[in-house]
């Protein structure tokens, strides 16, 4: 990079190798100088492909691995508990200038350098968020895992997030299914400790608080929440085999709403298909809604045009079945 400046991401990961090759592949090529991958699954067959890449670190969260954090509770029941506890491995023991905390199935996406605003960005103790636009699929059939548009976050009032998002108002926030808050990238070393979406900063009563924020001018976070039907079913099916009071911590309400309304509507994956379609599709009533909110973006994101021969496979098929072996007890009640 012309200003010297090094950044990378770091994610916790139990996910399909197609996904999560894509992503590491997709930031290195687009401007990251290190990518660093804890494997949830210690036995995840995805290691050796991923240790392959150059400038990818992989880390197996094995039982000796959370041994060696955790000495006397060892493995974090929760999920979030176990991404923080990684984000701030990886920073502690990275080279870079900044490091960004994401998901699996988010995509940094630059309209400028990236690079050139961190190097711009003089207060270490202040966070660049990343703001976050949610694919929505395309009304006909879906071919490819990153096919679709995009809905931007907002903040409507009552009346008009229910014009602009009926009749499944109750299952967004901020205008999003998942996550309104985006993600977050902090100075290496500054002191601040990444969290699932933001930073925080030791206070001086010794408790952590949330550190200032700046949201970036430059980049966005593309999420793709559920790549296909049935990975958005098993996703729903892993929340609810996770204990009640892990569950009450990690989803809030309308998340926890949407999947009591997917299990109800998708006891097959036939009927799962049709649950996302209702959910998810760009039809011309959503867009006439969306559109008129100003909601809308067209972003050409296309890993394979980027990446070229290094691209994995991206079609639904290969995901799939792959997401079906690593899922075997899902798998059981899910009748295809």
């Amino acid at each position: 990079m012309e200003n010297g400046l090094r950044w990378g991401a770091v994610l916790t990961a139990n996910e399909p190798l197609a996904l999560v090759e894509t992503n590491v592949r997709w930031h290195l090529a687009t401007g990251a100088s290190a990518m660093f991958v804890f494997l949830d699954d210690p036995d995840d067959p995805a290691a050796e492909a991923l240790s392959d890449i150059t400038d990818c670190t992989v880390q197996l969260c094995d039982d000796a691995y959370w041994r060696a954090r955790r000495p006397h509770k060892g493995r974090p029941a929760s999920q979030m508990r176990r991404q923080t506890i990684n984000a701030n491995r990886a920073q502690n023991r990275c080279d870079l200038d900044w490091l960004f905390h994401i998901d699996a199935d988010e995509f940094i996406w630059q309209d400028d350098d990236l690079a050139a605003e961190l190097a711009a960005q003089t207060d270490p103790q202040t966070e660049l968020n990343l703001p976050v636009l949610e694919r929505i699929f395309p009304p006909g059939a879906q071919s490819t895992l990153f096919e679709g548009t995009y809905r931007a976050s907002s903040d409507l009032t009552e009346d008009d997030a229910e014009a602009a998002f009926a009749p499944f108002t109750q299952f967004m926030k901020r205008g999003q299914y998942s996550h309104g808050a985006g993600k977050s990238g902090v100075q290496v070393g500054a002191g601040l400790r990444l969290g699932v979406h933001n930073a925080t900063r030791t206070g001086s009563e010794g408790r952590q608080r949330r550190a200032a924020k700046r949201v970036s001018t430059t980049a966005r976070l593309l999420h793709f929440d559920g790549l296909t039907p049935l990975h958005w079913l098993m996703k729903g099916l892993r929340y609810r085999q996770t204990p009640p009071d892990v569950q009450a911590a990690i989803l809030q309400p309308h998340r926890a709403a949407q999947i009591e309304w997917l299990l109800d509507n998708a006891t097959n994956l036939e009927q799962a298909r049709s649950a996302h379609r209702t959910l998810f599709a760009l039809s011309p009533e959503r867009r006439a809604q969306l559109t008129r909110f100003g909601l809308l973006r067209d972003i050409p994101f296309d890993p394979a045009r980027v990446l070229g021969p290094d691209c994995p496979d991206l079609h639904m098929a290969g995901f799939d079945a792959d997401l079906m072996r690593r899922n075997p007890a899902l798998a059981g009640v899910v009748s295809t």
